[in-house]
């Protein structure tokens, strides 16, 4: 699965398909994950962010959890393996990033730009500059 950050967040499966993630909570939640991915995000403070400048829920750890359980069910949808992306972990919650099958392009331009600085070549670190800097498309 493949994930935008630089620009419009978008979602795509490996086959370069795109996905809709359908409401705004659950948008801005795997935003915060993208963000942060591979680390954990503690539920107080997605809670705070989700519902910035909103009534908290009567439950908001609740209402975290069933925004999660959408986020899952829709990655689930799209790609096999898609749902367990998204884990439970005893600070909160992550987005995992190291099963060497997803992508996030903030990732990538950050890889390509630290391989042209250590490139020798002038020429090989500018088309390598000029790759990381291209747009990332999957379809």
């Amino acid at each position: 699965m493949r994930f935008g950050v630089l620009g419009p967040l978008a979602v795509w499966t490996a086959d370069g398909e795109r996905v809709h993630i359908p409401e705004a909570k659950v948008r801005a939640l795997l935003a915060h994950l993208l963000v942060h991915p591979g680390h954990p995000v503690s539920a107080g403070r997605l809670v705070d962010d989700l519902w910035s400048g909103e009534e908290l829920p009567a439950h908001p750890v609740n209402a975290l959890q069933g925004k999660v359980s959408q986020l899952r069910r829709v990655l689930g949808a799209a790609e096999q393996g898609g749902r367990e992306l998204v884990v439970s972990h005893s600070r909160g919650y992550l987005l995992r990033t190291d099963d060497g099958k997803t992508e996030v392009d903030a990732t990538v331009f950050a890889s390509s730009v630290s391989a042209a600085r250590t490139t020798e070549e002038l020429r090989d670190r500018e088309g390598a500059l000029r790759a990381a800097l291209g747009p990332v498309s999957y379809t």
